[in-house]
């Protein structure tokens, strides 16, 4: 079994948060099928770079995050 790289767990992150839902860190880890930690780890890094929000163990899209997951597409 093959681990997936940092910009697989990413982009199923975005993927997962396209559709500009607020979710929890436990319902991005049941979709994304990963843990926990991980997920909180790759959601720091994308609101680094503003791609998502994150309050209140909440997480949303912003719009330059809509943008990166069009583009990768």
């Amino acid at each position: 079994m093959n681990k997936r790289t940092h910009q697989e767990v990413r982009k199923a992150i975005l993927e997962i948060l396209s559709d500009q839902k607020e979710h929890s860190y436990g319902d991005l880890e049941r979709k994304a099928n990963t843990n926990w930690i991980t997920i909180r780890t790759h959601c720091k890094n994308l609101q680094f770079f503003k791609a998502v929000i994150i309050s209140d163990d909440r997480v949303k899209i912003t719009k330059q995050g809509l943008d990166l997951t069009k583009k990768n597409c």
